[in-house]
């Protein structure tokens, strides 16, 4: 028996305690501080590099351009921890509960974020190309300006609970660039991505009810089977999109360029094309029982209505 507590107690011992220290002359390059508390920590440009911080806290401290690649954050609590500027390329934050922590301009190229709690984070202007956020609830978020190209956002949570129903607020994607992400069943119900750029995006049976692409450049974006009732989408790029089964009921689509888009089975009921330009738009098994086509640019498509 007091073998097995002294075995506890050097267990026990094994995560060092750094609660609230100032740290900023240390160096934890290819440290092991996996379970450590580090919560309030002053790590502003530290050098961990190749760090183990699995399961680690860091609650509130704060790491400020610090060199963190390659990084291990798997399940560790960095809730309102401010990493602004911080070097997380390579890292991984599996797990991880991000919650309004702070990560403007941040480098997260290739970074490893799947099924993180990121609810109200800031990631302005961060650099998020090539990681992968599959599953990751981002909800309230701020993505605005930020840089996801060829990011990895399967059946992200990025939108809100729905018009009228109790739930965080949609994500901001503002100017973001998407290209070429993946945001297959991604949930982006109400989330604005106005001026961003989606081109060869995949948002396969996506929810984006209710979701702003005013201004987007979406041109070869894949669509297909997504849920899009009250979209608003005025003068967004979207030529040669794919809209195929989509449910594109009520939305707002006026100036927009479909040119060379495909709408094969789409919902398009009671929806708005007003001053779009349709040239070589295909819409065979569309329906569409009141679609408004008022001054639509371009020779207008012929309708094989969907009954």
């Amino acid at each position: 028996m007091g073998l097995a507590l002294s075995c506890a107690a050097v267990t026990a011992q094994t995560s060092p305690s750094y609660r609230g220290a100032d740290l900023r002359t240390r160096n934890f390059a290819n440290a092991n501080l996996r379970g450590a508390d580090l919560s309030g920590a002053n790590l502003t440009g530290v050098d961990l590099t190749n760090a183990d911080l699995r399961d680690a806290d860091l609650r509130e401290a704060y790491l400020m351009d610090a060199r963190a690649r390659h990084a291990n954050f798997a399940n560790a609590q960095l809730g309102n921890a401010d990493l602004a500027r911080a070097d997380l390329r390579d890292a991984n934050f599996e797990g991880a509960n991000l919650t309004l922590a702070n990560l403007q301009s941040a480098q997260l190229q290739r970074a490893r974020l799947l099924r993180t709690l990121a609810y109200g984070v800031n990631f302005k202007r961060a650099q998020l190309d090539a990681a992968n956020l599959s599953e990751a609830h981002l909800s309230g978020s701020d993505l605005s300006q930020a840089s996801l190209q060829g990011a990895i956002l399967r059946k992200a949570e990025l939108g809100s609970a729905g018009p009228g129903q109790q739930g965080p607020n949609a994500a901001l994607l503002i100017g973001a660039n998407l290209n070429e992400a993946d945001l297959s069943d991604a949930n982006l119900i109400s989330v604005q991505m106005q001026e961003g750029s989606l081109e060869a995006a995949i948002l396969r049976n996506a929810l984006l009810r209710s979701a702003n692409l005013s201004w987007t450049r979406s041109r070869g974006a894949d669509f297909s089977g997504a849920g899009m009732a009250w979209v608003t989408a005025y003068g967004a790029d979207m030529r040669s999109a794919r809209f195929d089964r989509a449910d594109l009921s009520m939305a707002q689509l006026e100036g927009a360029d479909f040119t060379g888009a495909q709408f094969g089975a789409a919902r398009l009921d009671m929806a708005s094309m007003n001053q779009c330009t349709l040239t070589g738009a295909v819409f065979t098994g569309a329906s569409t029982r009141r679609l408004s086509l008022n001054a639509t640019k371009g020779p207008l498509p012929s309708f094989a209505e969907k009954k």
